[in-house]
């Protein structure tokens, strides 16, 4: 008998294994450079951009933009624009950068995402990890 399972968008496909459940997956790269530092792993995970070769806005734009939004009172874009101007700051490896950037995105958040606080609070350590994590991309 084979045993089917829900694929893509609830259609039924053989299942791709029988017996046990396969053993668990290796540990992540960004897992096995932040150890046991579930913070700093929870964080990073949600502020690290998969591919950096693909942000084409620079820095200064993106700061720009942030400002912008702030002043206007568009609380959302000028919130993203900072943390895209984190992002980019880990990317460099620029510690006040990080500590800057995810503080201001934290206080228009109202400080709704702990990873801004995470960053901001731990910037060299964050930035430690962002260039062990990009080192061989």
């Amino acid at each position: 008998m084979v045993k089917l399972t829900l694929g893509l968008f609830g259609k039924k496909r053989p299942a791709t294994h029988s017996g046990p459940s396969p053993e668990p997956a290796v540990l992540s790269r960004l897992q096995e450079i932040t150890g046991n530092d579930n913070e700093m792993y929870q964080s990073m995970s949600r502020l690290l951009f998969l591919d950096p070769q693909k942000i084409t806005t620079s820095l200064e734009e993106t700061v720009s933009q942030a400002t912008n939004f702030e002043s206007t009172g568009n609380k959302l874009r000028a919130e993203v624009w900072y943390r895209i101007a984190g992002g980019i700051a880990l990317y460099r490896g620029d510690a006040e950068g990080v500590r800057k950037f995810f503080e201001k995105a934290a206080s228009i958040s109202g400080n709704a995402k702990p990873e801004y606080k995470t960053a901001a609070g731990r910037a060299q350590e964050a930035v430690l990890v962002a260039g062990k994590y990009y080192e061989n991309l």
